[in-house]
């Protein structure tokens, strides 16, 4: 499975969709061996680079949501220099955070697929295909931080 629901195709998204995002944006996609990171994004005069270690990736999952969540980092200009004070850091990555669920793994989708019986994060994350991690992230995003509550069938 690619990664996340598009409700509005009726289908999941596919890297395409996430290239296509990035595309759109006049982001430049470029495999780097980081090291220290899966995926790191550079911005420079308005431009964005996402640089993507691609031997850090154990899924393709895994993939997707380290790229949504750079993606995200460019639509929202949330980047920093590298010496910027933590709080500022925690920010972007937060607001890169809030874009990629909110473009990807949308309440609605969720809400959807808890009416339909999906009621662990595992059993979401299977039936949207990111990782576990990102539909755990997602759902304390929306539930503690935004307040919305998932109607249980």
């Amino acid at each position: 499975m690619a990664a996340g629901t598009d409700r509005r195709e009726g289908r999941m998204v596919s890297l395409a969709t996430i290239y296509q995002d990035a595309r759109h944006l006049g982001v430049s996609l470029i495999p780097y061996s980081i090291g220290f990171a899966d995926a790191a994004t550079l911005e420079m005069d308005g431009r964005y680079g996402i640089f993507l270690d691609f031997d850090q990736f154990e899924t393709m999952a895994d993939y997707a949501a380290a790229l949504a969540h750079e993606v995200g980092h460019c639509a929202t200009g949330a980047t920093h220099a590298v010496h910027s004070p933590f709080e500022l850091v925690a920010q972007h990555e937060d607001r890169a955070n809030r874009w990629h669920y909110e473009h990807y793994l949308p309440f609605s989708e969720l809400q959807e697929l808890v009416a339909d019986g999906y009621t662990e994060p595992w059993q979401l994350a299977e039936a949207t295909g990111w990782p576990e991690k990102t539909v755990r992230d997602a759902l304390e995003y929306y539930t503690q931080r935004r307040g919305l509550r998932l109607q249980c069938p």
